[in-house]
């Protein structure tokens, strides 16, 4: 497939398709659409409104009170879009970094959705969003092991080598992805019947998962690996 970068002027991910149709997953297009619909009760009708899965979860801190998921904001405009895929369908992935540099790649559905269920735990989530400090570094394209180890680096100086506070952070870090990350699969059901999306939050839960089995030791024989 001809990738043309003139196409690619806004940081974020583009979704090129087979039968030649694209997906603009700009963070500009994912706030300006996402804006449009959490504002408009016509694209979220009463009975998703009000339904108690669309309401926050546990963790977050307007818990009890009548208000919308943010979590679930920059899923909105594309959730129609994603009814006509699985989690498995190929894709070509271009995402433009903020410098200007940009990357491609031949993935699954599920892998580039990451994206946004990133963004939409790690930036809309109102409990989540405390630990996007922790992602630093983290870009689409890493593999599994580069992504766990980097977020352990993260947590680890961001903690000051303080093994109780690493670990602190871990274990808080995976109990509200487990809570976010099921709270949004739920409202995905209500909303969306491909998998897509919600496979897409479970591959970031595993990340988590991983990044609590890691100790001092893990990170020496990874960087004695990849050095």
């Amino acid at each position: 497939m001809r990738i043309n970068t003139e196409d690619y002027k806004k940081k974020g991910m583009y979704l090129l398709l087979s039968n030649g149709h694209s997906i603009n997953l700009s963070e500009e297009n994912i706030k300006r659409l996402g804006d449009e619909y959490w504002n408009d009760p016509a694209k979220l009708p009463p009975n998703i409104r009000h339904n108690d899965d669309f309401k926050t979860c546990t963790v977050c801190p307007f818990r009890g009170q009548d208000v919308l998921c943010s979590a679930i904001k920059p899923l909105l405009p594309f959730l129609e879009e994603m009814e006509s895929f699985v989690s498995y369908d190929k894709v070509t992935a271009v995402y433009l970094e903020e410098e200007g540099l940009l990357h491609v790649r031949d993935t699954q559905m599920q892998n580039a959705l990451q994206y946004v269920t990133n963004m939409s735990i790690f930036q809309y989530c109102e409990d989540m969003k405390k630990y996007h400090k922790y992602f630093n570094g983290i870009t689409p394209f890493m593999d599994s092991d580069e992504i766990v180890h980097r977020i352990f680096l993260n947590v680890y100086y961001l903690s000051g080598g303080d093994k109780e506070k690493v670990n602190k952070v871990i274990e808080e870090l995976l109990f509200g992805m487990t809570v976010t990350g099921q709270g949004c699969v739920k409202r995905l059901n209500l909303m969306c019947k491909s998998d897509a999306f919600k496979n897409a939050y479970v591959k970031t839960q595993v990340y988590t998962m991983m990044l609590s089995t890691l100790d001092e030791k893990d990170m020496e024989k990874y960087f004695e690996k990849t050095s």
